[in-house]
């Protein structure tokens, strides 16, 4: 072989060593969730985890379909130990998945979200999926950041919750499988929601004595004093026929629907009435699926039963011209079936009566159709007032009063800032744990708020957080700080308060959240949730932060206005006096007006010269500004020999009397006329 020929061999044997590595690399991740699949349909789940999670860390690629069986395998067995693992493998698998397969295992994910995302942002997430833009799987993974009830931590719940919930519908409802999640239409709300507080179920029967004594009184028809006389017999033997055809029209659209039906009482806070959902067989497909009111077990041809009638039958049998259709039957024959399982069915079918009783024979057309619409909107009304989902957890632990405050300026070392103030009244979720272990606390039988808390208070932690994320949704910067616990006779208890000084530079998503630990481990938790056992508390703010300040040495910038009073009990850190964060402001008080200027123009002078006028307004009940009626306004000049000017205006409001105010600042530069204005609202309280 000579020189040449050995040169070639060599780089087709290379060729062949790159394009098996290259096969061996890409068909890896699809070996290694066949084979945890195949350990998982054996029975083998840890085996079937082991092996995806080392696809996972050491694999290059990710097979999207390992994260969602992993967190499929995890929620189902209820593995705790592997839920933050689970939720790590599902971000990244909504992220990082390369491949066809892991793009038809995304389009499932869409698929399996649509219930409680909404069609608005399921239709966008589908677009980009046709489009193979990025930001879909950025997106997905924001939702469910943004859906986590404990942020500071790795592990979602809701995300967790979510997954069980999907285990448990398909094991459950498996009447047919037309869902994505394999299982009946069920499914879709209990994905929604959770389980139901109520639920009726049964089959829609004809069973009623009185079905025909109440035809026979309807039906009855006037006859003349001549009918009467002549032929009394066959005026009985009409009445009875018409009877007797309705009664079989009846039983011919009767399909004895089996149904099931769902109650919903506590979905949002102002609710007053359940949220209805109805299940049952469908009376074209004969399949369980969802129905829009108790009318869809009524075949639409038994509203118009005259397109089916013979030509010879005649005039007498034209049900809707004599006011009766069978639909009308099956509907007052359903509700009152159903009128003791909730008002809302009692409320239709004396609603119906009532007209039957109220109009003649004649005015009955079209009744029947005119109450299915009835029925189907306010069922539908009451469904579109609900959250498209909730957590099955979230009223399980007491929530704590949650706020979030920002104020904006320019520090001279890092530039445009923010600092976040995150306030939280933790007292009431302590009282609930702290009786709830009323036998672990003390042998006492009445609890006062003495001896007995303070020996308590040292078991309890109170943690605030604050996470700034990037654009993809993952933590940028990552705020902790641990409060002390102060516990007060006052129903409402202090307010913990926090903060924190970031560099702003751009308008990042972020989340707040508080959680109150109990360290005591013969203390009891709360049963039946996905939490950690020591959570006794907890709360959590998603938000946007503002638009950062503008520095540039040419235009006039104002910070935000930071409101207090003086108060020698309560300062608030960075600042010398209370921040009135609630803009709240203690009859008496002396108002305080923390207030920076920057990028003022030098004069030739050397210094700097603005002018500062603020004005107070009185604002009435329905919250409109009283431009006419100022109670307060002054005009102060500066000069300084900074181009930056930090200043602690105390404003005299010693008459402004109990009520609510809106404070506008206006600062001008009298060197180059730019102006800025701020405007900031309080409230005088006694």
């Amino acid at each position: 072989m000579n020189r040449r020929n050995t040169i070639a061999t060599i780089f087709f044997l290379l060729l062949a060593v790159l394009f098996l590595s290259a096969s061996v690399g890409y068909a890896q991740p699809q070996a290694a969730f066949d084979r945890g699949s195949e350990e998982l349909q054996q029975g083998n789940i840890t085996e079937a985890l082991d092996i995806w999670y080392a696809a996972y860390q050491n694999g290059n690629q990710v097979d999207s379909r390992i994260g969602f069986e992993f967190i499929r395998a995890v929620a189902k067995h209820d593995l705790y130990s592997y839920y933050e693992t689970a939720t790590s493998f599902y971000y990244r698998a909504l992220v990082e998945g390369s491949g066809q397969q892991s793009r038809v295992a995304i389009k499932q994910e869409i698929d399996r979200l649509a219930p409680i995302v909404g069609d608005g942002i399921a239709r966008q997430w589908n677009q980009w999926w046709q489009e193979q833009l990025a930001v879909l799987g950025t997106d997905m993974r924001g939702y469910w950041v943004q859906q986590d009830p404990t942020p500071s931590k790795l592990t979602n719940e809701r995300l967790i919750e979510h997954w069980k919930r999907i285990a448990d519908a398909s094991a459950r409802f498996t009447k047919n499988s037309s869902t994505i999640y394999g299982s009946d239409d069920r499914a879709l709300i209990y994905i929604r929601y959770g389980e139901p507080d109520r639920v009726r179920n049964g089959i829609l029967t004809l069973q009623s004595a009185n079905i025909r004594p109440w035809l026979e009184n309807q039906l009855q028809q006037p006859a003349s004093t001549e009918e009467m006389e002549s032929a009394p017999k066959d005026i009985e033997l009409r009445d009875a026929e018409l009877t007797n055809r309705l009664l079989d029209a009846m039983y011919r659209y009767h399909q004895y629907p089996e149904y099931e039906i769902w109650f919903y009482e506590n979905l949002y806070s102002t609710q007053q009435e359940p949220i209805i959902f109805l299940f049952g067989t469908d009376v074209n497909t004969n399949r369980f699926s969802l129905q829009t009111s108790l009318e869809d077990f009524i075949p639409e041809r038994a509203y118009n039963p005259e397109r089916e009638r013979d030509e010879d039958e005649g005039d007498e049998f034209n049900f809707t011209r004599a006011g009766i259709t069978p639909a009308l039957m099956l509907q007052l024959i359903y509700y009152e079936q159903l009128a003791q399982a909730d008002p809302f069915f009692e409320s239709r079918i004396n609603a119906l009566k009532d007209d039957l009783l109220e109009q003649g024979l004649q005015a009955y057309q079209g009744m029947d159709l005119q109450f299915r619409t009835e029925s189907r909107n306010m069922v539908n009304q009451k469904i579109t007032e609900a959250p498209v989902e909730k957590s099955t957890y979230e009223d399980e632990l007491p929530q704590i009063p949650l706020q979030i405050h920002h104020y904006r300026f320019i520090d001279p070392e890092i530039g445009p800032s923010i600092i976040t103030y995150i306030e939280s009244s933790p007292q009431e979720a302590f009282l609930i744990d702290y009786y709830r272990n009323r036998e672990v606390n003390s042998t006492e039988d009445s609890l006062q708020l003495g001896t007995n808390v303070l020996y308590q208070l040292p078991f309890y932690e109170l943690n605030h957080y604050l996470q700034t994320y990037t654009k993809q949704w993952t933590i940028d910067e990552s705020y902790a700080q641990s409060l002390p616990l102060i516990i007060e006779k006052n129903a409402g208890g202090p307010v913990s308060r926090s903060y924190v000084i970031s560099k702003h530079t751009q308008q990042s998503n972020q989340s707040a959240s508080v959680e109150l630990i109990n360290l005591n481990p013969d203390s009891k938790s709360i049963n039946n949730t996905l939490f950690s056992s020591a959570l006794r508390g907890r709360n959590k703010m998603q938000f946007r932060q503002p638009a950062p300040l503008v520095q540039h040495e040419d235009s006039l910038e104002l910070a935000d206005l930071v409101l207090g009073y003086q108060s020698e009990d309560n300062l608030t850190p960075p600042y010398s006096f209370t921040v009135a964060n609630d803009q709240i402001v203690p009859f008496g008080k002396t108002l305080i007006l923390h207030l920076e200027v920057y990028n003022l123009a030098k004069m030739e002078s050397g210094f700097t010269q603005f002018e500062l006028t603020y004005r107070i307004f009185p604002i009435d009940d329905d919250g409109n500004l009283l431009s006419d009626q100022t109670e307060f306004i002054l005009t102060l000049n500066f000069t300084n020999e900074e181009t930056t000017v930090i200043e602690d205006l105390e404003i005299e409001t010693a008459d402004l009397g109990p009520g609510l105010y809106e404070l506008i600042l206006n600062i001008t530069d009298t060197q180059n006329q730019q102006v800025k204005e701020r405007a900031i609202r309080f409230e005088v309280l006694e």
